[in-house]
């Protein structure tokens, strides 16, 4: 009686066997795919190439010599703009464009002998009352070094044009002719030289500079110079 409950109890466990053994394996779950990479944006923040840079500055400046120009002019609002390449960390190149307005306010006399026909020396007056704007234009090459991490040194050499915002006069006399006089000197252009110093500071973020320089106007008849402060922006 056992015999056969035992074969079949044997062969249950056989079939058993077999069934688990042929049970087909489940498929993995295919995992998701990953996201495809987004193509760059192109940066629209700048219009400029990376390596040019703009640079910009406005400030007050006067004229400081001659002596005898000096007394003609107030101190006029000064604007700066041009282009900029960094080389190096400590090495910098600009093209700029510059332009000084010099207000003329002046009361003057002069005093001028001339000949007459018989051969005497006469003297005169002549008295000049002036309301009107001058103005130095120029384009300069300028380099700038770096003498500390914010302090920089600048230098430069460019081609300008000065208008004295004066007209000549014309004065006569009884025994004269009418003859000019150019006060205080003709407009016409002038080669600019400059040198200056700069200081770097952050201010919520753009880098500004305190700026200080002296401009050289190098004219065949004459020399003047001029002194600014500025406060500038150097851009991105």
């Amino acid at each position: 009686m056992k015999q056969p409950i035992v074969r079949r109890l044997a062969a249950l466990a056989s079939l058993a066997a077999c069934l688990v053994w042929l049970r087909p394996a489940r498929a993995a779950v295919p995992e998701p795919q990953a996201e495809a990479a987004e193509p760059a944006v192109a940066d629209t923040s700048r219009f400029l190439p990376r390596w040019l840079h703009l640079h910009a500055a406005a400030g007050l400046g006067w004229l400081a010599s001659p002596e005898w120009m000096r007394k003609f002019y107030q101190a006029g609002q000064g604007y700066e703009l041009g282009f900029e390449v960094r080389p190096g960390n400590t090495f910098r190149l600009r093209l700029n464009g510059e332009y000084q307005g010099l207000p003329v306010v002046t009361d003057a006399k002069y005093t001028y002998v001339y000949m007459t026909p018989g051969g005497i020396p006469i003297r005169d007056t002549l008295v000049v009352e002036e309301r009107g704007n001058g103005w130095i234009g120029s384009a300069r090459l300028e380099a700038n070094w770096s003498l500390a991490p914010q302090l920089w040194v600048l230098a430069g050499l460019g081609r300008g044009y000065l208008e004295t915002g004066l007209q000549s006069q014309h004065p006569s006399g009884v025994y004269s002719s009418s003859f000019i006089i150019d006060f205080p000197g003709s407009s016409g252009w002038t080669w600019d030289a400059t040198v200056g110093t700069s200081y770097e500071f952050a201010l919520f973020g753009p880098r500004l500079s305190a700026e200080v320089r002296t401009n050289y106007l190098m004219r065949n008849r004459d020399r003047m110079q001029t002194w600014s402060i500025r406060l500038g922006w150097g851009g991105n």
